[in-house]
């Protein structure tokens, strides 16, 4: 399925709104996220530096009576600036101050830590035990002068509290972000709409536009951008209406000249085919050229009728039996129906309101097209019944039938299938004005077709008075 601009749009904003709000909630939590941890870690080396400051001004010798009084001196400050975990461990390795509890896998991994190479400048490390994640920050401490080692300064910090931070920061990110990005959606969605809206009006104005109504009428010409846009719709179509307008003029004027020298040279034929001394030769080429003067009269007559309908005349209307109107239509077409099984089913009574000449025609036309488009040892079915409502007049044949796609145009005027136009195929016009006329008797029409199988088409028109006199 081929989506529409406007929702082509709509979903490529908010393909962009989501990436836009998702990256920007993902480039904050990962901001927000990496500064937690910069001040966190700044706030163990601090510690860290402070206590180890401590030690190495009150520290002189490394023997234990100098440890003891620093870590007296350092348990009865409780060191205030310490609020993390804390160990302290002599040279040797053995800790001699601990504040917090600390599990033993945890001193396992930082005991490993005071072996690195860089612990004079203080390295971070991530301890990571089964319950929580550690951070720490270790540091040698040595003899301002002597630079002797006198002890080694852990500060301990857990990660719980860091990430809780992290993952509520992630979660309302998200929240808000699906809760913005929604909003950001339904008001692009009512804009996309809104700005598509003048050219919603302007492709409804151009739907409108057919064959019988060439003039668009858009009122709104809307922003600047599509005012040039219909200005020039506007000019086409009125370019058009002017150009069939001069066509049908053309075509009526046509029309109406030929339709007196083909009159009189089927007066003149029929004249001849009277003369008794004819030979079986030339009376049988003066039928197929009568025949053939007939069909050209036919088209002529279709031709004018066309633009007569287009004009859209006053038309009388009466009750009119539609038996009478079959009668006459078999009545004149039968002599075409060489070579085909013509089968009617007309035996009902039924009357309509509606004019008689154009009744006629309209059947005549879908007979006609039914015996041109159907080959010798085809059938052609006519029927009329009523269904309670309407009469149905129903031709059916066993012709080459319609492709599907073109249904739709058939009974639009002149239209051709050129790539399958058989010879003597006419003007096209016997549907165009079937269509017409059916309109004008507040009727409807349909056409099913099965290309290679044959062609059905049903008229309906309506039994009682509702429809109008147009006089």
């Amino acid at each position: 399925m081929k989506l529409s601009l406007q929702n082509q749009l709509f979903i490529g904003v908010g393909l962009a709104i989501l990436i836009i709000v998702f990256s920007t909630v993902f480039i904050t939590q990962q901001t927000t996220a990496w500064n937690l941890n910069r001040t966190l870690d700044e706030n163990l080396k601090n510690r860290a530096f402070a206590v180890a400051s401590v030690i190495s001004s009150d520290i002189t010798t490394t023997d234990e009576e100098s440890y003891v009084r620093v870590i007296t001196d350092l348990a009865n400050q409780k060191l205030s600036f310490v609020s993390s975990q804390l160990r302290v461990i002599n040279p040797q390795g053995k800790p001699i101050l601990q504040f917090g509890e600390i599990s033993s896998p945890a001193i396992q991994q930082m005991d490993q830590y005071l072996q690195q190479a860089d612990i004079s400048t203080g390295n971070f490390d991530t301890v990571i035990t089964e319950n929580d994640s550690l951070r720490t920050f270790s540091i040698l401490v040595s003899h301002p002068k002597t630079h002797i080692t006198l002890a080694y300064v852990q500060i301990i910090e857990s990660l719980r509290s860091v990430k809780a931070s992290e993952g509520d920061l992630l979660r309302n990110g998200l929240i808000i972000g699906l809760a913005g990005s929604f909003i950001a959606i339904i008001i692009g969605q009512v804009l996309i709409r809104r700005g598509f809206r003048p050219l919603n009006r302007i492709v409804g104005a151009i739907d409108q536009i057919d064959y019988d109504h060439l003039k668009p009428s858009i009122k709104d010409l809307g922003p600047s951008e599509l005012e040039q846009l219909t200005k020039s719709l506007s000019a086409m179509a009125l370019r058009l209406d002017m150009a069939v307008s001069e066509k049908r003029r053309a075509i009526g004027n046509m029309s109406h000249d030929l339709r007196t020298p083909l009159t009189a040279l089927q007066g003149q034929l029929e004249v001849f085919l009277g003369q008794p001394s004819l030979t079986p030769e030339n009376r049988d080429s003066l039928e197929r050229m009568l025949n053939e003067t007939n069909r050209l009269t036919r088209m002529v007559k279709n031709m004018l009728l066309n633009v007569q309908l287009e004009a859209q005349p006053d038309i009388s209307m009466d009750k009119v039996n539609l038996q009478d109107i079959v009668d006459k239509v078999v009545g004149d077409m039968w002599p075409l129906t060489k070579g085909l099984e013509f089968n009617i089913n007309a035996v009902q009574d039924i009357s309509v309101i509606g004019n008689r000449d154009l009744l006629v025609q309209l059947l005549m036309n879908i007979v006609d097209n039914s015996i041109k488009f159907t080959p010798k040892g085809g059938k052609l079915d006519l029927n009329m019944i009523s269904d309670g409502e309407s009469a149905v007049l129903r031709v059916s044949d066993t012709g080459r039938g319609i492709p599907e796609n073109q249904l739709p145009y058939v009974m639009e005027p002149f239209y051709k299938n050129g790539a399958r136009k058989p010879a003597g195929e006419g003007a096209r016009l016997g549907l165009s004005i079937v269509k017409q006329i059916v309109v004008l008797h507040q009727g409807k029409i349909e056409i099913n077709s099965k290309d290679g199988v044959g062609t059905s088409v049903a008229i309906y028109l309506p039994l009682n008075s509702a429809v109008h006199s147009l006089t």
